[in-house]
């Protein structure tokens, strides 16, 4: 009976080892292409329906982070930016309507060309980022006081209150 059971073991670890499968050599990492897709269409389109219809603020994480790597579609992140941040609420879209700005129509992300914008797209970006101020933002509120220092000129109680909640805020994060 010993031996009949160690039979048993024995052939059980040869077919074991013996598998059909041979092991896959991984493939290295090719180099990003310039018009490579982070997610796939279905990916995208699913994140943008969860965005539009339900707020879903991860599902908006995703998407920036797929147009942060899709630069080739980059313009398709302002819509779904703009519907969050008026339907939903969303901080995290005002910011990104404000690089959007920055980036598609100054090449780069030099807060300094802010000011090269024509006065209805910097109106534009201005009243998203004082309502993420108004939520007490710190990424609104640390763009407003750059701005303000870069030379942006507003009503002087407006900016008093910027700069109020900005250090408020600053403040509270360094605890």
């Amino acid at each position: 009976m010993k031996n009949l059971f160690v039979l048993l073991m024995v052939i059980t670890i040869i077919s074991c080892n013996n598998s059909t499968e041979k092991p896959v050599a991984k493939k290295p990492l090719a180099k990003k292409e310039e018009n490579q897709r982070y997610f796939s269409l279905e990916k995208v389109s699913e994140l943008k329906k969860r965005c539009v219809e339900n707020g879903d603020f991860e599902a908006f994480g995703n998407l920036v982070d797929h147009y942060g790597n899709t630069r080739f579609e980059y313009y398709e992140l302002l819509p779904v930016a703009i519907i969050m941040a008026d339907k939903y609420n969303c901080d995290n879209a005002r910011v990104v309507i404000y690089f959007w700005f920055l980036d598609t129509q100054n090449k780069g992300r030099d807060e300094k060309q802010f000011f090269k914008l024509d006065k209805s797209k910097q109106d534009f970006i201005l009243k998203y980022l004082m309502d993420g101020a108004k939520n007490k933002n710190p990424g609104c509120l640390g763009i407003l006081d750059r701005l303000l220092k870069n030379g942006l000129k507003m009503e002087s109680e407006k900016e008093k209150e910027i700069k109020e909640l900005y250090k408020k805020t600053t403040a509270n994060s360094s605890l």
